[in-house]
């Protein structure tokens, strides 16, 4: 069940190796004794890697509590109640949300591995529940993928800026109405995306029409703004002085991004993640 369990974690027999530290045979046997015992199929293998089985995903979701409560108990043994070691596997759809935290935790949790994941807000919050991630700092993602097992906390506010590449008309402003863009060609960011979400919701309030000319991630739309095919929106901490790309602000409007801290109910009183949650309220 171990064996099974870090396959499905890792999504790779080859990864699940390394994380138990067996050779893959050893994994793929045990795997395929426990499936010839109880006469059942968990894992499809096919050319492209493995996935999880309707049963194999149901198993999935009993083994991550199994093995959230062993993660407990040694955290209980290992720690005393304090934080000396460990690992950590936080998620962000920004890295400027989560760089100044991680920079605060690490002053005084030295011994702690922190891994990243970057990703948008509502694929981030999928992490979370499927146990791939153990904390998270996101925009707020859409309310109906915010269940009741989710605990949050409000972490930062972000403005949010237009941009404009050399050559466009407003390449030289510095302030703009919300009426200015009406008519506009814009590059929208991916679905998920909560820098969208709230400039759309900003624009459905006030009734002003854009053209989305192109739907991409944030890197292609910086470029495409570049090549002026359009303007683009940005939270203005990542906004990095691009050459030939300036940002505007929106004067008539509040338009902002709020982050949280958020991890699955059940794991915020673990050692680590408590600890985490600790630094972002002294962060705020």
């Amino acid at each position: 069940m171990r064996s099974f369990h870090a396959v499905s974690k890792s999504g790779s027999i080859t990864k699940a190796s390394k994380l138990l530290k067996v050779s893959q045979p050893t994994i793929t046997k045990q795997i395929q004794l426990l499936e010839d015992f109880y006469s059942i199929n968990l894992i499809n293998r096919h050319a492209r890697g493995i996935s999880l089985t309707d049963l194999g995903i149901k198993l999935y979701e009993i083994t991550s509590n199994i093995f959230d409560l062993e993660e407990s108990a040694l955290n209980l043994f290992s720690s005393n109640f304090n934080v000396h070691k460990g690992s950590l596997i936080t998620g962000t759809s920004g890295s400027y949300y989560i760089i100044k935290l991680i920079k605060e935790f690490n002053k005084y949790h030295p011994a702690i591995k922190l891994d990243i994941i970057s990703s948008n807000s509502n694929d981030i919050l999928d992490k979370i529940y499927n146990f791939e991630i153990d904390i998270g700092v996101i925009g707020k993602p859409f309310n109906k993928n915010f269940k009741s097992n989710i605990f949050s906390i409000p972490y930062l506010k972000q403005k949010i800026v237009i941009i404009a590449g050399r050559g466009h008309k407003f390449y030289g402003k510095k302030n703009l109405s919300i009426d200015d863009l009406n008519g506009c060609d814009f590059i929208n960011r991916e679905p998920g995306s909560e820098t969208r979400r709230i400039l759309e919701n900003v624009l459905d309030k006030t009734n002003i029409k854009i053209n989305p000319v192109m739907e991409v991630g944030r890197v292609t739309m910086i470029q495409a703004v570049k090549e002026n095919m359009g303007l683009g929106y940005i939270s203005e901490p990542e906004f990095e002085n691009y050459k030939d790309v300036k940002k505007i602000y929106i004067d008539n409007v509040d338009l902002f991004t709020q982050a949280y801290v958020v991890c699955l109910k059940k794991k915020k009183t673990d050692n680590l993640i408590n600890a985490f949650i600790n630094t972002a309220k002294k962060v705020i």
